[in-house]
């Protein structure tokens, strides 16, 4: 039992470490709107590569303090991108600097967002812990313990 918990953990939770803590040239980020259906539907985690982009790639930017995901549709003359979400008509009424830019999208699990917001809840992740601890405390087994026996005295 402990170890399927410890394999799943380093299968699961390495990437995502490595991920988090920036060590790897990829970012995370959750999408919060249905502007990119039906490619990247709402709630799904998009894992960007940090600044490697091209024309016709979903990519990952800042837009007034927001972290926004569209496809890139064109280069300006003057370097500014033409970017547009797959569900709207028409391009986003203002151009992308390219320092806005994050980086381009590489993989988008649908559903997966919004696990990782409901992790990031430190109530939802302490229940989760304390849920585990419980069932392997409950379903451990001590091997090295011997039976507990009875002795009766004959009166």
């Amino acid at each position: 039992m402990v170890a399927i918990v410890v394999t799943v953990f380093a299968l699961v939770g390495a990437p995502v470490v490595l991920i988090a803590t920036g060590v790897l040239p990829y970012r995370a980020y959750v999408v919060q709107t249905g502007s990119m259906i039906p490619a990247i539907p709402p709630e799904s985690l998009v894992v960007v590569h940090v600044k490697e982009y091209a024309v016709g790639q979903v990519i990952t930017f800042l837009r007034e303090g927001a972290v926004v995901t569209h496809r890139l549709m064109s280069v300006n003359a003057d370097g500014s991108l033409v970017t547009r979400g797959d569900a709207n008509e028409a391009d986003d009424a203002s151009s992308v600097a390219v320092a806005d830019v994050i980086g381009g999208v590489v993989a988008s699990p649908p559903k997966v967002g919004f696990w990782v917001v409901y992790f990031q809840n430190p109530l939802t992740l302490g229940s989760l812990v304390l849920c585990v601890l419980s069932f392997w405390v409950a379903f451990s087994s001590d091997d090295d313990e011997e039976p507990v026996t009875l002795a009766t005295a004959a009166a």
